[in-house]
This record gives C-alpha cells, sequence and structure tokens, in this order.
C-alpha cells in the first residue's frame, strides 16, 4: 500500500456522507435525510452500542475522497454506516427519528470517538473496483438495488466499446456473468422509468424501498413480458421503445396491494403464468379487464400442454407398471380397483377428445 493509501486519523466534524451511496433510495440526500433513513433502516442503534462498548476498530477504517471546492473536508464512499453509528454517538441531539434511543445508546456509551480512521484516495473511481468486490461478490454483500446501482457507476469509468463488451468488462471486474450483467443494468434503467413517473402514483410505492428489485428484474426475463413494455430483450437498457403505458400495468400488477395485501400478480412463481397471458391476446385482454391471473392463463395454451404432459406422464407410468408385471408374485384387490377407475378415466377422457376432432 502506497504511502497515499495510509490510514489515518480525522476528525468526524471533517467526514462527509456519500450522497451516491447505492444503498440510499433516494438521490442527493442531506445529512437528515442520511441519518434518519440510518436509523430506521440500517440497525445503527446496535453499531453505536457496539462502537461504545469497544470503541472503533482501527482494522475499520472508512474510504474516502477529497470533496470538491471545500478545504479539509472528505466523502465517505465506503463506511457510511459506521460514519453515521459514530456521528450519533457524538452529537444524538442530531437524531431526526428515535431521539430517546439514540440518547441513552450516547449516554451509555464508553467511547464517543472525536476522529476515526480512515484511508484517503484521490478520486472515487479508485474505491469503486473495491467495492465490487467487498459488496457484489465478496463478504458483506448488498441488496439487488444497490448492486445494480454500483454497476451504474461503475459503467461510467468504462468510455469505450459496445454494450456487449462493456458487460464483459463489468462482468469480470465483480466475477460474474455479462448476460446478469445486462439485466441487471436492463432492470435499473426499468426502474429509474418508473421513478421518473412518479410510481405512477400507485399507493404504497412512494419509496423504492416497496419496490423488490430482483422480482422486477426476473419479471423482465421473460420474453412476453419484456415485450410487453417495449424491451428489444431483456438487456436492453436504452428503452428506446419503451411504452410508460404497459409499464404502468406491469408496475401495477406486480406491486400494488389490494386490501387483503396482495397484489394481481400473486407470488413471484406467477411470473410464467403472467408472461403466458401477455402473450395470448384473449388472455391478456381479460386479466387486463380485471380477470383473476389464474382465470385468464386458462385462456392460454397452458391447459392443453398440462394435459399432454398429464397424458405422456400417465402412460409412462403405466408402461413402467406393465414392464415390472412379471416381477411382482402376489397382486389385491385394490391393484385391480386401481386399474378399473384408470380405465374408466381413460375411456371418459378419450370419449370427450374424439368429440372435439
Amino acid at each position: 500500500m502506497s504511502e497515499m493509501h495510509t490510514i489515518t486519523d480525522l476528525p468526524l466534524n471533517n467526514l462527509r456522507f456519500d450522497p451516491k451511496n447505492p444503498r440510499l433510495p433516494f438521490d442527493d440526500p442531506n445529512e437528515e435525510d442520511v441519518l434518519k433513513w440510518m436509523i430506521m433502516d440500517g440497525a445503527i442503534l446496535e453499531l453505536m452500542m457496539s462502537i461504545g462498548e469497544k470503541g472503533y476498530f482501527p482494522g475499520e477504517a472508512l474510504l474516502v475522497v477529497p470533496k470538491e471546492n471545500a478545504n479539509n473536508q472528505y466523502i465517505v464512499i465506503e463506511g457510511n454506516r459506521r460514519l453515521a453509528a459514530t456521528k450519533l454517538l457524538l452529537y444524538p441531539e442530531t437524531a431526526p427519528v428515535k431521539k430517546i434511543a439514540v440518547k441513552e445508546a450516547s449516554e451509555q456509551a464508553k467511547y464517543r470517538p472525536e476522529n476515526i480512521p480512515v484511508i484517503i484516495f484521490p478520486r472515487r473511481d479508485d474505491i469503486i473496483y473495491y467495492l465490487g468486490y467487498r459488496h457484489i461478490t465478496g463478504i458483506k454483500t448488498w441488496g439487488a438495488l444497490a448492486k445494480a446501482k454500483y454497476l451504474k457507476q461503475l459503467l461510467t469509468t468504462i468510455t469505450s466499446g459496445t454494450q456487449v463488451e462493456q458487460h464483459r468488462i463489468l462482468a469480470k471486474i465483480i466475477g460474474s456473468r455479462s448476460d446478469v450483467v445486462g439485466r441487471t443494468l436492463a432492470g435499473l434503467a426499468v426502474f429509474e422509468k418508473v421513478a421518473d413517473e412518479g410510481f405512477f402514483e400507485i399507493d404504497g410505492l412512494v419509496k423504492e424501498g416497496k419496490i423488490d428489485f430482483s422480482v422486477l428484474t426476473t419479471a423482465l426475463q421473460y420474453q412476453k413480458i419484456h415485450a410487453y413494455i417495449g424491451m428489444t430483450d431483456a438487456q436492453d437498457r436504452d428503452l428506446k421503445s419503451l411504452n410508460l403505458d404497459a409499464l404502468k400495468d406491469l408496475t401495477t400488477w406486480m406491486f400494488e396491494k389490494n386490501s387483503e395485501g396482495r397484489t394481481r400478480l400473486g407470488e413471484s412463481r406467477n411470473l410464467g403464468d403472467l408472461n403466458s397471458v401477455l402473450g395470448h391476446e384473449k388472455a391478456r385482454d381479460a386479466f387486463k379487464n380485471g380477470a383473476p391471473l389464474s382465470d385468464a392463463v386458462l385462456l392460454t395454451d397452458v391447459p392443453i400442454k398440462v394435459f399432454q404432459k398429464a397424458l405422456a406422464e400417465a402412460k409412462s407410468r403405466l408402461q413402467l407398471a406393465r414392464d415390472t408385471l412379471h416381477l411382482v408374485n402376489e397382486f389385491s384387490s385394490p391393484d385391480s380397483e386401481i386399474l378399473l377407475e384408470i380405465q374408466k378415466i381413460a375411456r371418459n377422457l378419450r370419449t370427450v377428445v374424439d368429440e372435439s376432432l
């Protein structure tokens, strides 16, 4: 490690939160916004108590870069949770929420460090590759949305090559596959469109954390689903043909909850059914007009495929019974009754099928 990257202590007041932190659910937040989110969603009270009891571990140095146009001020690129916990220990009165709990944690603390260890880097790009290892393939993994935001930041460091080539470079950096990178960036582009549209004013979606990003990216892997909203393929992050009305439909079906707390999609395992429905005009129209997904899917080719698969499996099992027949020494009355029932079912099915031909 060069001298530029040695650990040094800096006053807490010289450190600022990173407004581009991929984990934050908003853009360009102020310090109060960050502290509020950290306290509510970041398990900061537990971290405060740990630092307050044991002190700040020197091995957990923050990674910082100089703040532009500000002397002796630094942006914390890695370690914003630790910065929040340490600031609240020293200045509990700045807590915008859970003020009593934060004050108690501060009062009970044995340690309230005013200086904490940092490693200073000249530029954000010098840290960003490390973050990919640590939080995407490393030991402190981010959630799906944070990973996607990080990939978008990382993409800005790649200034040449085709889109496919850029995805391959990113995949090598984070230890993934290029198609996964492509789908992740495309999913983020769709998510940002939803956010730009004010989440289509759908109740419960005023915060991006309310959308399960992993479910969104999974949905967009289905050909009929991504085609419905105007994507050329699952890795289309340019979205030149995006249909906003269709995107509103999809967002509503997947994430708007009724009075019982259920969406029209229901479980994410129903994405295959939604894909089938969107690929069939009659079924799609029925679903858009309010039919339950389970009813709309009956208007697709799914039922006939289920029927044919069941017939093939039944035939296979009966053939297995026939082939092992000579190995059986003794039969029972239930065996005969089951075969009679099979015969009746097969006869009834055959009648219906023949009448429809």
